[in-house]
């Protein structure tokens, strides 16, 4: 094979592998979309921030709406409707918070990755909105794929009881 060949080969595989490895999302680099709460919808939105744990997907719902997946340094938003939700995320386990969101507000969450024993672990956590700013300088928006949200609905329904549950826990023990 001639050089130009190999470096051919090497460039077509390599644009393959990108493909592939954003498939579910499409992070659209110094985009720094912002969305607005509507009068009938509260506006959520889930920053990864942290390049800990860069290779793992983070994918983050409001009970079974898929709000986003992102690697690191990316964010998104999405309207929900009021009322009590559970706002979780999945990387390689399950973290969520039961919230009660109004019409009209915006709510920043932080997906926190922690690297374990061979595992990228999320920790979902409300932030308030000076740090969701600083976040917002240093993330690019990202949007699922039309497969994102084909894989977001099996996640949603194999993860949605457990996210619950996790959720619960967290609020029986800051209730005690």
């Amino acid at each position: 094979m001639s050089r130009l060949g190999l470096v051919t080969s090497i460039l077509l595989l390599s644009a393959i592998t990108t493909a592939q490895a954003g498939e579910y999302y499409v992070k659209h680099k110094g985009d720094k979309r912002e969305g607005a709460p509507t009068e009938t919808e509260a506006l959520v939105y889930v920053f990864r921030p942290a390049t800990v744990g860069g290779a793992i997907k983070t994918w983050a719902f409001a009970d079974d709406q898929l709000l986003g997946v992102s690697k690191s340094h990316g964010y998104y938003y999405e309207l929900v409707p009021p009322g009590k939700h559970v706002i979780w995320a999945k990387a390689e386990n399950t973290s969520g918070l039961d919230v009660e969101l109004q019409a009209g507000q915006t709510y920043y969450f932080k997906a926190a990755i922690k690297m374990g024993f061979g595992k990228a672990r999320v920790k979902l956590i409300q932030i308030d909105e000076a740090e969701a700013q600083k976040y917002l300088k240093k993330c690019s928006y990202t949007e699922p794929t039309d497969e994102g949200r084909l894989r977001a609905a099996e996640i949603a329904a194999n993860r949605l009881d457990r996210a619950a549950a996790n959720a619960a826990e967290k609020s029986d023990k800051a209730g005690k």
